[in-house]
């Protein structure tokens, strides 16, 4: 009986050792610098009612953070034409993009969130392998941007994101999917492909808040709406 319960307990182990291979064969894959290669168009992207009255209200010159040297939150630096840089640890995996210079933790130890995080501009990630993708969740989001044109995210508690790394020697492909009951009537789905870059080096991204709304500021016909607007954006220099 012995025997027995020795090798029910061995062919336990095998299973769970068996079914943590693929998982395990795809770490470290992600390692290392990327840049992305294409851009796909958002599939499925329908506004909601609330979506398109804030579109219609939406001044990039003002209500883009971006234009004042903020970094403008997960969506666009995930989809930003810089490269990003993985760091693959035991409990969480490190983006870093040379966008804004953001860093990002997508927690790999189950890790849930604390019941007094407040939403952030990066929310909270958590991230899990599955055959051959990494599939990231994130949530506590604060509202932003999902495009240039000024699409909103609300980010409504129930609001997500779901990412799906699918890398394969020098190629990684992103599905990258939002959901905003407030917004979109339904998921919003696009899909973005890497190349990887052999010994390559993040470069400091220098935004200066003092001259961004100058160069940034989208010009119209109205030259002195033009000039007060920036005048309005510009921040203060100390004395």
């Amino acid at each position: 009986m012995a025997a027995v319960r020795r090798s029910a307990r061995w062919g336990c182990a095998l299973a769970a050792a068996v079914l943590a291979m693929p998982a395990a064969a795809q770490q470290g894959m992600l390692q290392g610098v990327w840049a992305m290669d294409d851009r796909g168009a958002w599939e499925e992207l329908a506004p909601t009612d609330a979506a398109q009255q804030a579109l219609a209200r939406f001044d990039r010159a003002a209500d883009d953070p971006s234009m004042r040297c903020v970094a403008p939150g997960l969506i666009r630096t995930a989809e930003s034409r810089p490269p990003v840089e993985f760091v693959e640890q035991d409990h969480q995996i490190l983006m870093i993009y040379e966008s804004f210079n953001v860093v990002r933790r997508i927690y790999t130890n189950a890790r849930p969130p604390p019941e007094w995080l407040p939403p952030s501009p990066l929310g909270y990630s958590v991230g899990a392998w599955h055959g051959d993708a990494l599939v990231v969740e994130t949530t506590h989001l604060t509202p932003h941007l999902l495009n240039d044109a000024g699409f909103p995210f609300s980010g409504d508690p129930a609001a997500r994101i779901v990412e799906r790394y699918r890398p394969s020697a020098d190629r990684l492909e992103l599905e990258f999917t939002v959901e905003d009951p407030v917004y979109l009537r339904q998921p919003a789905t696009r899909t973005l492909t890497f190349d990887r870059m052999h010994d390559a080096l993040l470069l400091h991204y220098a935004c200066d808040p003092l001259d961004a709304t100058g160069w940034r500021l989208p010009a119209t016909e109205n030259s002195l709406r033009d000039l007060r607007q920036w005048l309005d954006l510009r921040p203060l220099i100390p004395e």
